[in-house]
């Protein structure tokens, strides 16, 4: 029969526990990063259950293995560690950690040098002897986190069912622990990638002009809005050399960072090459050739439609990549001009553009857009359609036009998520 001193000692063991429990429940709260939290919990594990050594074992469930995430032994030191944790993967149902994984049921190995299921490459390769092990799988509801392991009892020969209660006890905190930092980390990255879009928009909105004086009473009225924060709409209106304007709106292939980066490289393309080609057709060629070699292989391509403008005469010579037509508006008269039509940008590298000769009248407007207009989706799942598009245009007295299109668009679309990018630009002449 027990002594009253072995009992009192046992007591007094189990309370010193349990009230590192309480501790590590504190503790563990307070941590926000997973990265912080597992050699807490290792440490914590070791104190709770009265283990020389403890380790925890990530669940990778892609590939249905358990990865060494953090050992807590003052043996084995920090290169054997780190070894441990590069090199060995132990599939769900093989070792002790694998069959707690795959039974999803607390385990204690009396004897380890004795258990068919003992994975020694851990204690082959860092020189540590295991004799008793008891594991517990890392439950967040019916999700698998990991797999926690004590390893050699210090104050008797194994562990016992008080310990493995202790353990399966701090299993559940740290299971909410970790799913708790995670959230927080992602929520973290949330904020910095809002962050991050937020400013490549502010970025992105440098490549747009305000709208410049063009004089000999023309004007000119433009607005961008991207689907996402950043996307692959562009319009530029780029003084020339001859007191011309060279205009144009263009439609990459893509919404999102991607179409970004393009528009971005584009914008910087035709900025560089717009002074070194005397029409506009000999610049889409250019143009052409140059985002074919970029964009090609990954699939992508540009819609364009691209014009040289004399505000003093109301000449435009007009090329179309593969760009929806502009709409020629006069009062109670709209009429589709598409230019000389060639195919978008990117996909032929041989493709050549010739130029159309239009006459801008006093009083007349020329409107410029991307499809993310005539596309726009109502809450119902309508799209505005070109009917609409002509309709308000027609209904406007005077230019800008496409300033009532866009408050219109607004009303239409309302809350809905956009699906695509919507670009705008106008250009007109006073009326005499």
């Amino acid at each position: 029969m027990p002594s009253k001193n072995v009992s009192s000692n046992q007591e007094t063991r189990l309370s010193l526990r349990l009230q590192k429990l309480i501790e590590a429940s504190q503790k563990l709260a307070q941590v926000e990063s997973v990265e912080n939290l597992v050699p807490l919990l290792l440490e914590l594990a070791r104190a709770v259950t009265g283990a020389e050594a403890s380790s925890f074992l990530i669940y990778d469930p892609d590939r249905q293995v358990l990865r060494f995430s953090t050992i807590q032994d003052d043996q084995i030191g920090d290169k054997a560690a780190k070894s441990l944790k590069e090199t060995i993967e132990i599939p769900v149902g093989e070792g002790i950690a694998g069959w707690v994984a795959k039974e999803r049921q607390p385990l204690i190995v009396e004897d380890a040098q004795k258990d068919n299921r003992f994975f020694n490459k851990v204690d082959k390769s860092t020189g540590f002897i295991t004799r008793s092990i008891l594991g517990v799988p890392v439950l967040y509801g019916d999700e698998l986190m990991g797999v926690i392991e004590a390893v050699n009892a210090i104050d008797k020969p194994c562990f016992d069912s008080t310990d493995k209660e202790l353990l399966v006890s701090f299993a559940d905190l740290a299971a909410v622990a970790i799913f708790r930092a995670r959230l927080l980390e992602e929520r973290l990255q949330q904020q910095k990638m809002q962050i991050q879009m937020e400013t490549a928009a502010k970025i992105q909105s440098l490549f747009r002009p305000k709208a410049p004086d063009m004089g000999s009473g023309s004007h000119i009225w433009a607005i961008s809005e991207p689907a996402k924060f950043v996307g692959g709409d562009l319009y530029d209106v780029i003084p020339m050399p001859d007191n011309s304007w060279l205009i144009y709106v263009a439609d990459v292939s893509d919404k999102g960072l991607p179409a970004a980066l393009i528009m971005a490289a584009l914008w910087y393309r035709i900025r560089s090459e717009a002074h070194q080609h005397q029409n506009v057709g000999a610049l889409l060629g250019k143009l052409n050739k140059v985002l074919y070699d970029l964009l090609s292989e990954e699939g992508y391509f540009v819609t364009i439609f691209i014009a040289q403008y004399w505000p003093n005469t109301g000449k435009l010579e007009l090329v179309s990549g593969g760009h929806q037509p502009a709409m020629r508006i006069s009062k109670n008269m709209s009429q589709d001009i598409a230019g000389s039509r060639g195919p978008s940008l990117g996909i032929d590298r041989w493709s050549s553009y010739n130029k159309e000769t239009v006459q801008l009248a006093p009083g007349e407007s020329l409107l410029f857009t991307t499809d993310g207009v005539s596309e726009a989706i109502s809450p119902r799942g309508e799209f505005f359609g070109m009917h609409r598009m002509v309709d308000c245009v027609k209904g406007v007295p005077s230019p800008p036009r496409s300033r009532r299109l866009w408050d219109l668009l607004k009303e239409w679309k309302a809350n809905t998520e956009a699906h695509d990018d919507l670009t705008m630009l106008e250009i007109w002449r006073d009326d005499i």
